[in-house]
């Protein structure tokens, strides 16, 4: 098991794999912050926040209320179609720490290979 310990991960989007994806990331050790349009709210996960990844509104409120209660984001994983909202909101920060990035996930992408993916950002 990818060890993530006191790495703080953002994962966002619409797609069925985003909500395993950041559970496996809890799993690793990493505060996990799921950003997603969902029923019921995930309880292995760090912290869900019910919105529409892909909302450029939802991401100013989003970022401060991680980065607050998380601390700084140390990579993201994104669907498609929240990729360029993610981007805006966290890759600027990702880059001038010199570490991190945004991992953009498929349908269809393995939920062990994606945490690799996550931990290799550092």
């Amino acid at each position: 098991m990818t060890e993530l310990t006191g790495r703080v991960v953002v994962v966002a989007g619409a797609e069925p794999v985003v909500g395993p994806v950041a559970a496996a990331l809890r799993a690793a050790g990493a505060s996990v912050a799921l950003v997603a349009l969902a029923e019921t709210a995930r309880t292995d996960v760090t912290v869900h926040v019910r919105a529409d990844p892909a909302d450029a509104e939802v991401w100013a409120r989003v970022a401060m209320h991680v980065e607050q209660h998380l601390g700084p984001v140390d990579a993201a994983v994104a669907d498609p179609p929240a990729e360029a909202r993610v981007r805006d909101a966290f890759a600027a920060d990702l880059r001038r720490r010199g570490h991190g990035d945004v991992v953009v996930v498929r349908r269809g992408d393995g939920i062990a290979a994606i945490v690799t993916r996550v931990a290799g950002t550092q």
